[in-house]
């Protein structure tokens, strides 16, 4: 698989305390995920006051680094608040750094992978990469409210070539512009062609809208969620690396990796930063897969 998305340095603030200069990201959550998974090829960039702390990382993980360039800019730093009470992210800040002058150049390699995952990042970014592609089996991709807000003319025709689109609620219904998720999951069914669109939830967990009926799986139960910063980058890894590893796209195949996202999830959400993904291993994923069994089973 190749993730394209952000190496950050962020300041999360949530319920359960602060955490300063914690290494972040899509492309960064992503691997960490994924790689339990399949290989994982990374595509991103990071400046020198925060490069080694993404490569010490990533150095047990098995990930090809060949296309995250060392920038001179600072690492894309990210400051956030995140509140339980209502779900939501407030005091967002962030500056760009290494991602001003970012362009992201694939491997021939990279070029021909078969799953690719486009993590929130510029549109620009994300379809400079979808111009190298060759011929992708799937491409999902994410991307995030400023983006839907700010540069719609350079997000639509990146949303059009993907299959799996990755969003929360709010962030389906800012782009599809109606009140309810169910309007907005059909319209951008249909807008963008695409096989699946999956609606991360937070702690009610996820619901994939496709051909055929909806799978919704409920969350693990984490008490108490200490960071949600990169659940979502998390779900997708799950769910892609599923698939990956399956190599079927079948109501039992993306049931299964529905399974799979909500566990990664819950590994995210435990620890500040990335600490809740570093250390496990494919068993501990399998053990609290094991705990939704009855549900990842299809009806009937």
């Amino acid at each position: 698989m190749v993730v394209a998305g952000t190496i950050t340095r962020d300041d999360v603030r949530t319920p359960l305390g602060v955490n300063t200069d914690g290494l972040g990201g899509s492309a960064t959550y992503f691997t960490l995920a994924a790689r339990l998974f399949a290989p994982v090829s990374v595509v991103g960039t990071a400046g020198p006051d925060f490069m080694p702390t993404f490569q010490n990382a990533m150095r047990e993980t098995g990930a090809d680094l060949r296309s995250v360039a060392q920038s001179t800019l600072p690492t894309y730093r990210w400051r956030a608040e995140h509140d339980y009470e209502t779900g939501t992210t407030r005091n967002e800040t962030s500056d760009q750094g290494a991602y001003r002058g970012f362009n992201p150049v694939l491997t021939a390699d990279q070029r021909q992978a078969k799953i690719v995952f486009l993590g929130s990042m510029e549109p620009r970014h994300q379809m400079r990469v979808l111009e190298q592609l060759e011929a992708p089996w799937l491409v999902a991709g994410d991307t995030m409210k400023l983006y839907i807000r700010e540069q719609p003319e350079a997000l639509e025709p990146v949303l059009q070539r993907l299959d799996y689109l990755f969003l929360n609620a709010s962030e389906a219904m800012a782009l599809a512009k109606v009140d309810t998720i169910e309007e907005a999951s059909e319209q951008l069914r249909h807008r963008f062609t695409l096989r699946g669109l999956v609606i991360k939830e937070g702690p009610k967990g996820a619901t994939l809208y496709r051909h055929g009926e909806d799978i919704h799986l409920p969350a693990l139960p984490v008490d108490p969620p200490t960071d949600p910063t990169g659940a979502g980058d998390a779900v997708a890894a799950g769910f892609l690396g599923a698939l990956a590893e399956q190599q079927v796209e079948t109501d039992e195949s993306v049931r299964l990796a529905l399974g799979y996202a909500m566990v990664m999830a819950s590994f995210a959400i435990q620890h500040f930063s990335v600490k809740g993904l570093q250390p496990i291993t494919r068993a501990d994923v399998e053990a609290r897969m094991a705990s939704m069994a009855w549900q990842v089973q299809p009806a009937g």
